[in-house]
């Protein structure tokens, strides 16, 4: 079983409406509404995926409930401690006359020091059944920071691999905490080494850098550029490029989930690429995060272009 980690979940909403037009009212539709929050975006593609699953972290108020309901009816397994702060919601929109989207998200929710504490007892109890943890999203205070670093260790310790994807001080406290996985874009991986990552080699070098750290694998998204994944020894490139994309929000967190499903079997670098990859891209052919056809990704697989990349 995968266990994910989502200390801020949203409940994501997508409308779609004509253009956004300075002090004028503009009538809109809601496309859809469901459960996000990056660690939970794996967890459906990874339920999709036929992976087995829980999905962990806070959820509060009405919007919590609403999360926790919505997750039920796709069949995505959940134990989320519940906080006295509302779940944040986010919000997507869809200009119709330019194709633009705008995305605004709430700050997650106020959660408190004995929350916390509950917690941490929590995902110690997860922890029996689980094979593998994916830490997902980012909280940006000094305490969820400590609490990232501390639970990969917890699991770590115990022989149970991690999977970090995350961002400022939870993504830096995280990676000290050196998990098995560390998935990345080109930003935070700068920010990381702590300097800018101009080529494609400035980039493996970076990735050899939080290799040399402790971090057994590294994985670099790169949208369009494709996927770079190294464990140190080797690097690959995995490239997919999809003609028509419907939408690009959740990409990575289904990149990640194909990675993990591959992890949980113990595959090798070229097929967990491999997977994440095709995931990724079947990510684009659906509205939301993590909404991945099974079939599309089966299919994806074998189109997924890997190549050595020189170290």
């Amino acid at each position: 079983m995968i266990l994910t980690v989502t200390i801020h979940s949203a409940l994501d909403k997508i409308i779609r409406l004509p253009r956004l037009r300075p002090n004028d009212a503009v009538r809109a539709r809601i496309e859809m509404v469901y459960g996000g929050g990056k660690g939970n975006n794996a967890a459906r593609a990874l339920t999709r995926l036929g992976v087995p699953v829980i999905a962990t972290g806070f959820q509060g108020g009405y919007t919590g409930d609403l999360l926790i309901q919505q997750f039920a009816s796709e069949g995505v397994h959940t134990d989320f401690m519940i906080c006295r702060a509302p779940t944040r919601t986010s919000l997507m929109i869809v200009e119709e006359e330019t194709g633009q989207t705008y995305a605004i998200y709430e700050p997650g929710q106020k959660v408190e020091a004995d929350e916390l504490e509950k917690f941490r007892n929590h995902f110690i109890h997860l922890l029996d059944n689980a094979k593998l943890v994916l830490f997902c999203g980012s909280g940006q205070t000094s305490e969820l920071a400590a609490l990232h670093f501390d639970l990969i260790q917890s699991a770590e310790k115990r022989g149970i691999p991690c999977g970090l994807d995350s961002s400022g001080i939870s993504l830096r406290e995280g990676a000290r905490a050196k998990p098995r996985l560390l998935k990345v874009n080109r930003d935070e991986l700068a920010e990381l080494v702590g300097h800018p990552l101009v080529s494609r080699q400035d980039q493996v070098q970076a990735m050899l850098e939080m290799h040399r750290s402790g971090i057994e694998w590294v994985a670099l998204s790169r949208g369009r550029e494709g996927l770079l994944v190294t464990d140190g020894s080797t690097c690959l490139e995995g490239m997919l490029v999809m003609e028509n994309v419907i939408n690009v929000m959740g990409c990575g967190d289904s990149l990640l989930a194909g990675m993990a499903s591959m992890m949980l079997e113990n595959g090798n670098l070229e097929s967990v690429a491999r997977r994440g990859v095709a995931c990724g891209a079947a990510n684009t052919q659906v509205i939301g995060a993590g909404f991945i056809d099974p079939a599309l990704v089966q299919q994806l697989e074998a189109q997924v272009i890997l190549r050595k990349v020189e170290l």
